[in-house]
């Protein structure tokens, strides 16, 4: 090493020139690693710095995820907490308002599937919604075949042949039924019901087997007491157990009627109707259509 004033690179040359030739390529060979090694070093310390910033940045984000991840977990709760706090008070709520004419049929399955020892029924069709929601309707229907299982009693009040000829004039006109005829309503209804067919090009066809197929479905409620009327209605209603609850509709006959459905557990409201229920039962008479086509 360079001693007595001498500088590093004199030192450098008076041994470049006073060593054999390997001599002076191992000195530039070290002096190459040296100056590669000082460059290694410099990156390896801005890796480090890099690396450690990007540890920061990670731990940083980190602590951001926990924080927004217990964040979240506290609002799924205040959620689950308002949810429950309102379905506390839908069910304290005596009437509400549900789902209109033909998506009611949850709400009417919910109750049959709740009577324990009567239910009394008041609407045109035994067959209500059969056209109109093809999805839901069985179900509606093996509802009150079980409550006739579970030896519930049930009544029905339905229209007549007569007054369900004009009822279904109103909700599926004539003079509208070429283009209904080509709906999907219509089509999805023969391929349900009947499969073997398509929908008629007579009108009185059409209607009269939508009768035949409400008369077929009567017959599958063995055990039920039917009788029929002979006018319409304005709101059908499905009582349970006395006035324990009800579901009311109003009927979606026309334009100008909307099939409005409430639940009610308030006691007046289902005795009310239930009053009436039983003047209409007095009147009603015993069906005589069957098998008048």
């Amino acid at each position: 090493m360079p001693t007595g004033g001498v500088s590093v690179w004199e030192w450098i040359l008076a041994k470049i020139f006073n060593a054999d030739a390997l001599g002076v390529v191992g000195l530039l060979v070290g002096i190459g690693g040296l100056v590669f090694a000082f460059r290694q070093y410099r990156d390896q310390q801005k890796t480090e710095k890099r690396l450690e910033d990007a540890n920061k940045r990670l731990r940083e984000i980190t602590e951001q995820l926990k924080s927004a991840q217990e964040h979240a977990a506290s609002i799924s709760l205040a959620l689950e907490s308002a949810n429950a706090k309102l379905e506390g008070i839908q069910e304290k709520t005596l009437t509400i308002a549900v789902s209109s004419f033909p998506f009611n049929l949850n709400v009417l399955i919910e109750l049959i599937n709740g009577s324990e020892a009567e239910l009394a029924i008041a609407c045109d069709f035994i067959g209500y919604a059969m056209y109109s929601n093809l999805l839901t309707f069985p179900t509606y229907f093996e509802s009150l075949q079980r409550a006739l299982n579970r030896k519930v009693k049930i009544r029905l009040l339905l229209y007549g042949l007569d007054t369900a000829r004009q009822a279904i004039g109103k909700q599926l006109p004539p003079e509208g039924y070429l283009q209904e005829r080509e709906s999907n309503s219509c089509t999805d209804y023969f391929r349900r019901w009947h499969s073997d067919r398509v929908c008629p090009n007579s009108y009185d066809e059409f209607r009269d087997i939508l009768l035949k197929d409400e008369e077929e479905l009567v017959a599958k409620l063995d055990g039920v007491e039917l009788k029929v009327m002979d006018h319409s209605l304005l709101t059908f209603v499905w009582i349970v157990d006395q006035t324990r609850a009800c579901v009311f509709s109003f009927r979606n006959d026309g334009k100008d009627e909307a099939g409005m459905t409430f639940r009610s557990k308030d006691e007046l409201i289902a005795t009310n109707f239930r009053n009436v229920f039983d003047s209409e039962w007095k009147r009603a008479a015993k069906p005589i259509y069957k098998g008048r086509w």
